[in-house]
């Protein structure tokens, strides 16, 4: 594979880096101007572009070609180039294929496994590199980071990924069976801007509109996206915006011209090759180290991978901080910064404390009210997670309304859900739209809500840490529906505050089986519900509560009820209203595992 130098000076340059079928990547590479001649080398690879806008590099007759003004790159870079040069590494960064200055189509992760690979080829063949190499990034970078991992480059030492999808469809887009909406639809609109000239071509030669009708296109989607944006901030939110709810999600307008990606995206509800061949952490067997927050949308993607490989192969550190997707980036987030320790361990062999501590470190607290008063002082450390001393404890949900240890029983309970009328998103883990513990009062006041399990008063504290899960009995009278569960802290002032929620898609109730499994009208069924990880202390005087729907929307897209299994090609005339059954008692017993944390932790 070649490459074009366009421009150098003594210590960086930018070229195109030639993969495997001739489409060239925008590059940029930055050399320590002391040490050497070889250096160990640190590549980050990004959909949101590293240079200008549009992908032109900037010259400066002083400093050379340079991506921007500053030290820091544009798109989920770590640490910035003149950081990771100061500390004896060479820095790569790289626009992704189809993005900004890279030549391609963007296909939205399909691709950077093996561009990752050719890659580290390429710098494995430079006069520079030392063959001893890191890859880092956070959020899409991380994800390409993942990729790239995967592939298994033998000059990939070590990498360093904050959250990003390790399992990309399995975790994220498909996670419990049900299509990730928000940032979906969010996400995509925003990153249409930076597709490169070559995805631009390539859309007129498919298409055949022409350039006129491409910036048509890009308007439409602009002016789309401001209205989905706007509706997020609505009174009730989302749930009146025809942009939101419009039917059939493949083939949307504007969006699926810039972005035919997207529609391919929504076509694979059940695990199959295309699925599999997103599920980057299943291949990696290297050192990772792992970061997340507890509201994180990747959370338990980035906490499934540490688990998975250091169950493997070992030689994983995972941390995790409190509050959403963007906390990760506040100056207060880290207790201390491991970048350098990591990569100097296993890049350079330079003795840290990195390795000799134990493997996880974390806030004990889900949720920061006040992050720009956030000191993180209060961290723990275990050698596992979840920690030692766990123990799983059962909470019933019971005909009455009540939510108790004495065990299962009462009559059963039911409820309507209407696809026309959905439950709005209020927090959780989200991306683009408002995340984190959110009251849901105002959702649960909206006729048709579903149906809520209260505690009695806790007596003393009690923590959690580790995966949640809710065992639903349940049946429908459609072939099809999804059975959404939140875990809530009710507090004595009233607010009812969300923890976390997940989802099970009842047609692909079992994550083993690609074939769709209808239900059968009025036939009992057990539904597994996965709310991913925590780290929670409910207080004394606080209840525990649980709410059973099938609507949060635009968190989860709407399930039609159909029993059609692509549900993202259903119209509005697919759309069937379903009442849908909640079992209690002993041989259908409903019932949510919170994992107790006794003892004192590290």
């Amino acid at each position: 594979m070649a490459d074009t130098h366009t421009a150098s000076s003594a210590a960086s340059f930018q070229t195109f880096v030639e993969m495997r079928d001739g489409v060239k990547l925008n590059s940029f590479v930055f050399l320590p101007e002391a040490g050497g001649p070889t250096f160990p080398v640190i590549l980050q690879r990004t959909p949101y572009g590293i240079t200008a806008p549009q992908g032109e590099a900037i010259f400066d007759s002083t400093k050379g070609w340079l991506p921007n003004e500053g030290e820091e790159m544009h798109g989920s870079i770590l640490r910035g180039w003149k950081t990771i040069v100061a500390h004896g590494y060479a820095a790569v960064y790289q626009d992704t294929r189809g993005r900004y200055g890279s030549e391609g189509i963007d296909r939205v992760y399909a691709d950077d496994a093996a561009d990752g690979y050719d890659t580290l080829e390429w710098i494995s063949k430079q006069s520079w590199s030392d063959q001893q190499v890191g890859m880092s990034g956070s959020s899409a970078g991380a994800t390409t980071t993942l990729a790239a991992a995967s592939a298994r480059h033998p000059t990939l030492r070590a990498f360093f990924a904050q959250v990003g999808g390790a399992s990309i469809y399995d975790d994220v887009v498909y996670e419990g069976g049900s299509i990730e909406m928000e940032r979906l639809w969010l996400w995509v609109s925003r990153n249409i801007p930076g597709l490169s000239k070559s995805h631009r071509a390539a859309l007129m030669a498919r298409s055949g509109i022409g350039e006129s009708g491409l910036d048509a296109a890009a308007t439409g989607a602009g002016a789309r996206y401001e209205r989905l944006d706007a509706a997020c901030r609505a009174d009730p939110p989302f749930i009146q915006s025809e942009d939101w709810l419009r039917l059939p999600m493949t083939g949307y307008p504007d969006f699926s011209t810039w972005q035919p990606f997207l529609d391919e995206i929504l076509t694979h509800p059940a695990p199959d090759e295309f699925r599999r061949q997103h599920d980057f952490r299943r291949t990696i067997d290297i050192p990772g180290f792992h970061v997340t927050n507890w509201y994180d949308i990747f959370q338990p993607s980035m906490i499934g991978a540490f688990m998975d490989i250091q169950a493997r192969v070992g030689n994983q550190r995972l941390w995790v901080g409190p509050n959403d997707h963007y906390f990760i980036y506040e100056t207060n987030f880290w207790p201390r910064d491991p970048y350098f320790e990591w990569f100097d361990h296993w890049l350079k062999d330079k003795p840290t404390e990195i390795m000799t501590e134990p493997a996880v470190y974390y806030s004990p607290r889900a949720w920061v009210e006040d992050p720009d008063n956030y000191v993180a002082d209060d961290w723990r450390h275990a050698e596992q997670w979840p920690p030692a001393g766990t123990e799983p404890r059962q909470l019933y949900l019971r005909g009455d309304g009540r939510l108790t240890e004495s065990g299962p029983g009462g009559d059963t309970r039911d409820y309507i859900y209407d696809p026309r009328n959905p439950i709005p998103t209020m927090g959780g883990r989200n991306m683009l739209i408002d995340a984190g513990a959110r009251d849901q009062r105002p959702a649960q006041a909206m006729p048709n809500y579903g149906l809520v399990y209260r505690g009695e008063s806790l007596t003393e504290d009690l923590t959690i840490a580790g995966a949640v899960r809710v065992t639903l009995h349940a049946s429908s009278d459609c072939p099809d529906t999804d059975f959404i569960a939140k875990l809530i802290e009710v507090t004595p002032d009233g607010r009812t505050m969300l923890l976390m929620d997940g989802v099970v898609r009842a047609i692909f109730r079992d994550p083993t089986l690609s074939e769709p499994q209808p239900l059968v009208a009025g036939q009992v069924y057990s539904f597994e519900i996965e709310l991913a990880h925590i780290h929670h202390t409910f207080q004394a005087g606080n209840r525990i509560q649980i709410d059973i729907n099938s609507s949060n929307f635009p968190r989860r897209a709407r399930n039609t009820n159909s029993g059609n299994p692509i549900l993202a090609n259903d119209s509005d005339a697919d759309i069937r209203v379903a009442a849908n059954i909640v079992y209690h008692d002993d041989a259908t017993p409903s019932f949510i595992e919170l994992p107790v944390l006794h003892g004192r932790e590290g």
